[in-house]
C-alpha cells in the first residue's frame, strides 16, 4: 500500500513539485487508500504538504479575521 507518509530519502520539506506529484498519482490509484473515509485521506495528504507550503498559502489568523477571508469584511486588525 502506498501512503502519502511513506518518506524517501528526503524529508517532505524538501520534496520537489514533480515527487509531490508522483506521489499523488500513486495514491490516486490505490484501492486501500480510496477505500478510507475520507477524513482520512484528507490528513494523509496534509502530511505531505510541506510546513513551508502551508504557512504560504493558509492565513495564521484565519478564525480571527474569518470574516475578511469569507465575506471581504475589514481584517480585524486593519479595524483602528
Amino acid at each position: 500500500m502506498t501512503t502519502l507518509n511513506d518518506r524517501s530519502t528526503s524529508d517532505t520539506n524538501e520534496l520537489s513539485m514533480e515527487e509531490l506529484n508522483a506521489k499523488w498519482d500513486a495514491l490516486e490509484n490505490d484501492p486501500e487508500f480510496l477505500a478510507k473515509p475520507f477524513w482520512q485521506q484528507i490528513v494523509e495528504i496534509g502530511n505531505v504538504v510541506p510546513q513551508s507550503e502551508w504557512r504560504k498559502h493558509f492565513p495564521r489568523d484565519f478564525a480571527r479575521n474569518f470574516e475578511h477571508y469569507m465575506y471581504g469584511a475589514p481584517r480585524e486588525d486593519e479595524e483602528e
